[in-house]
């Protein structure tokens, strides 16, 4: 290093400081559940009934939105004006989908297997097992905050990023792919907003997903824990 080059190097040390060390794997998402509130408090929680409502900003529509969840089993109940009930259920093995286009139609195995962990009830206490492969990555800051990147790997399919808000940990961005026939590769981002906590634990409110086509906006005004379920919660979608 000449004379010159030391003195741009002091230069850039003096202007940027020394270079921060990137957080681990463990690290990041060991901070993401303690932000949660915890695991074992997290996994106490057994039955989940979200209500609100569903904005499709293109279209300057706004409906009602209701989520049925608990292990293994989830539904998604969206009523839009000028167009009818669309849902998606989940119950075990079984997956379906239902709109006013096409009627109720049985998910595919890959749509059912991306289903089950994209609404995994426990999924944000264990990333880990449902992303085998994880390693860090770097970004630009989201919304002008800084963020911990990780790219998730499922045991099928591509990797998708995870960005967590480098001071709160909470998730704040999901980046994924999916194939769809109409469309073929399709990017998807979910953005989570407005935390509220909920009986100890720290949930969004606020959940936007992103695509080429459209944007659908969830917003949970009643969050219930524990909320007991009808034997019918999870039925296939009527006709």
């Amino acid at each position: 290093m000449n004379y010159r080059q030391f003195w741009l190097w002091a230069w850039l040390l003096a202007v940027t400081g020394p270079a921060l060390a990137q957080p681990s794997v463990d690290q990041v998402l060991t901070k993401y559940v303690d932000a949660l509130g915890g695991q074992a408090a997290y996994e106490k929680v057994t039955t989940r009934i979200m209500k609100g409502s569903v904005e499709i900003p293109d279209d300057n529509v706004t409906g009602t939105a209701q989520v049925l969840a608990k292990p293994g089993s989830y539904r998604l109940t969206m009523d839009i004006p000028g167009y009818g009930v669309v849902e998606t259920v989940i119950d075990g093995g079984h997956g379906w989908e239902k709109s006013p286009d096409s009627g109720v139609n049985a998910m595919s195995n890959a749509d059912l297997a991306n289903a089950l962990r994209d609404h995994h009830f426990y999924r944000e206490v264990r990333l880990k097992e449902l992303f085998p492969k994880m390693e860090t990555a770097a970004a630009a800051p989201v919304n002008g905050r800084a963020v911990n990147v990780i790219a998730a790997t499922p045991a099928g399919g591509e990797a998708e990023k995870l960005y967590f808000d480098a001071e709160t940990g909470l998730l704040v961005e999901h980046e994924y792919e999916r194939v769809t026939l109409e469309d073929g590769i399709v990017k998807y981002t979910v953005l989570y907003r407005d935390y509220r906590e909920v009986d100890g634990l720290k949930l969004p409110a606020t959940i936007e997903q992103r695509s080429p086509d459209s944007t659908t906006i969830f917003k949970f005004a009643e969050i219930r824990n524990n909320a007991p379920l009808a034997d019918t919660a999870f039925a296939k979608p009527e006709k």
